[in-house]
């Protein structure tokens, strides 16, 4: 079990702060040796110790003076090798291997003198370069010392707060569900992901792509049926209408056969790998999560994606930009054409029943494809009007739109994982073609700030608008589709009960908290009797509510009640009441079972957990659910009276589940 080895490190920490302190100590001398420290992840393991902090298993003021002294040592040491080998000193090894960073450093320290020791402890090129250059060209050790104290004190909590911040963040979220925890974690692996892929792409493909593309053109130019399709698109004094329609009908044809193909082997979509990627991103859903993917997925909708191409269209044709305002209609239009067209040829169904018509087929995501093309192309428009070395980080920017638009739909069940990555390869394929063909065909220079700007104004209104207008109903379409399962009142008091589950299911099912309570009553009943009997609605973790984890001085009444997950859905009914001992409080949740009366009467699953008001650094408080299993029946003694209470055993628990409705007429 991946907790396991977990909880031994843990463990080891605990039982080994000295060590943790010298391990620390290490980190931060080796970040800030010359050059070793651009091969030691130290902000890494930084940002690790500093979440080791905020989960209480390393101290923050020991951390700070282990950090502060190591980064001291090594930029001492540093400063020392510089002093003693001088301008030799770019004849070691890695100095000699890498002479382009002794020299940025050396252009930053005469730039800024005596401050430069300060800045760049926090400017990661020159970070573990600028004491050696310092020494190399005899910086007095009286300002040596003092800039060096005084950048090692601040850089310590500066990578220490992050992992800080983040692992209460972490924290919080896990006393919500685990299943936004990993969530979370995902949706960040997902984002490095993506900008190491489109750096390492456009760094492996833009040098070499004119060359490839050269060797290509004069292979193929001479070949009867390939020859005329290059030209058009390659060939700036070609027109490539030509080529573009013959590689788009080549698609279409290709899709046709793949699909007779597919049908004539019997193969079928979706794949088991589809199925349970599915399974898995169902077992993710949280109502807080839902309501981030639904905005998100909101981007790849219908009228923001109009709207966009309409007034970018527009303004390419005010500009004077024909060329691209045409290649801007190809790259749409043949989305929406190629779309539709799979659609309706492959006849996928979706994980869920959404929409009607063609779109209720799910091959390949339209989302996806119109998204990849929309955004891949418009970055094609800026990249051109931008200097070389930055052009990825346009791509980049694109790229950050389109995948979580994607994941939005896998997370929804919206779609299946082969609907999404066929839409983005589709989208790939198609804006690469038309940018190509674009991109060597002459035309006239663009104002990419203002295509970026009309792009975003179009794209924030729209979202403001439409997000205002949707949301909500939105928010129900895509809810997880289950239907209410009936059961007779007597049926369910005398063993149907058992048919609910007997714990609140968290990720991957596993048990996180018993549910000792089976209530039959209305909700406004179950609410009426709880409060009667001194249970108070519990405060919800909003904006102002929320504000109080940074109160030092907070009491465990003015802290929300952050909500919990059961089988993708939060409490219900949340209730409060203060515990014997101070700063302590009993929390009563109920979910809605799913499952009705025969009068239809709801079925709720309740239970009983403590708090504990805990501060962290003097500046971060939070309530801590205490585990442990509570008995009820004192604590719910006035809110039971007059009612009907069965106590039903279970052999494998000693405390058995309580089952509660209204006296029988």
């Amino acid at each position: 079990m991946l907790h396991e080895p977990i909880t031994a490190l843990l463990a080891w920490i605990a039982a080994h702060p000295g060590w943790m302190g010298l391990v620390i100590l290490l980190t931060a001398l080796g970040e800030s040796l010359a050059m070793i420290g651009m091969l030691v992840p130290g902000a890494l393991l930084m940002f690790g110790f500093g979440a080791l902090i905020a989960l209480g298993h390393v101290e923050f003021w020991n951390a700070w003076a282990w950090a502060a002294v190591g980064a001291t040592l090594g930029d001492g040491l540093s400063f020392w090798l510089g002093r003693h080998f001088h301008q030799q000193l770019r004849n070691l090894w890695p100095f000699s291997r890498y002479p382009q960073t002794l020299t940025r450093a050396e252009d930053f320290f005469r730039r800024h003198g005596g401050k430069s020791i300060l800045f760049g402890r926090f400017i990661g090129p020159v970070r573990a370069v600028v004491p050696a250059v310092a020494g190399m060209l005899d910086m007095p050790l009286a300002r040596y010392i003092p800039a060096n104290l005084l950048a090692s004190v601040l850089w310590a909590p500066a990578y220490l707060l992050p992992g800080m911040v983040f692992a209460a963040s972490l924290e919080l979220a896990a006393q919500v569900a685990w299943r936004l925890v990993v969530l979370i974690l995902l949706l960040l692996a997902l984002i490095g992901l993506t900008v190491w892929l489109v750096r390492l792409t456009y760094r492996l493909f833009a040098p070499r792509l004119q060359f490839w593309l050269a060797g290509l053109f004069r292979w193929g130019a001479p070949r009867p049926w390939l020859g005329p399709v290059l030209r058009s698109l390659l060939d700036p004094h070609s027109g490539e209408v030509r080529g573009l329609t013959t590689v788009a009908v080549v698609l279409l044809g290709g899709s046709v056969l793949l699909a007779l193909t597919l049908a004539a082997a019997g193969q079928t979509l979706p794949t088991s790998l589809d199925r349970s990627l599915y399974q898995f991103l169902q077992e993710l859903r949280t109502p807080w999560a839902d309501r981030v993917m639904v905005l998100i997925t909101q981007l790849g909708d219908w009228p923001p994606k109009t709207l966009l191409t309409a007034a970018v269209f527009a303004w390419l044709w005010r500009q004077g930009a024909r060329s691209a305002a045409w290649h801007w209609l190809a790259a749409v239009g043949f989305g929406v054409l190629s779309n539709t067209s799979f659609k309706w040829l492959f006849a996928i169904q979706r994980p869920q029943e959404l929409y009607v018509g063609v779109s209720s087929f799910s091959f390949p995501s339209n989302h996806a494809t119109l998204t990849t093309l929309l955004f891949g192309f418009l970055a094609v428009l800026i990249a051109r009007e931008t200097p070389w070395a930055r052009r990825w980080l346009v791509y980049l920017g694109a790229a950050l739109v389109i995948l979580p638009v994607a994941f939005s739909r896998l997370s929804l069940g919206a779609h299946w994982l082969t609907d999404t990555v066929a839409g983005i390869c589709l989208g790939l394929v198609w804006v690469g073609l038309v940018g190509l063909a674009y991109n060597r065909h002459l035309a006239p220079p663009l104002d990419r700030r203002g295509l970026l700007r009309v792009s975003l104004i179009t794209l924030l209104l729209t979202q403001v608008i439409y997000g205002a207008l949707r949301f909500d109903a939105d928010l129900q379409r895509y809810r997880p589709q289950s239907a209410p399962q009936m059961m007779a009142a007597a049926d369910w008091w005398q063993d149907g009960w058992r048919r609910l589950p007997g714990y609140r299911q968290d990720f991957l099912g596993q048990p996180r908290q018993r549910l000792p309570l089976q209530w039959a009553a209305p909700r406004a009943a179950l609410l009426a009797r709880l409060q009667g009997a001194g249970w108070r609605p519990a405060n919800g973790p909003g904006h102002g509510a929320a504000l109080q984890w940074l109160n030092p001085a907070v009491t465990l009444e003015q802290l929300p009640v952050l909500p919990q997950v059961h089988a993708g859905q939060h409490d219900a009914v949340t209730l409060v009441r203060p515990a014997a001992v101070p700063e302590e409080r009993w929390v009563l949740r109920f979910w809605d079972s799913g499952w009705r009366l025969d009068d239809g009467t709801p079925l709720w699953l309740g239970g009983l957990s403590r708090e504990r008001l805990e501060r962290r650094l003097d500046f971060f408080s939070l309530a801590r659910e205490e585990p442990g299993l509570y008995p009820p029946q004192p604590l719910l003694a006035a809110a039971l009276d007059g009612l009907e209470v069965r106590t039903a055993a279970l052999p494998e628990q000693a405390d058995g589940v309580i089952l509660i409705r209204m006296p029988r007429p």
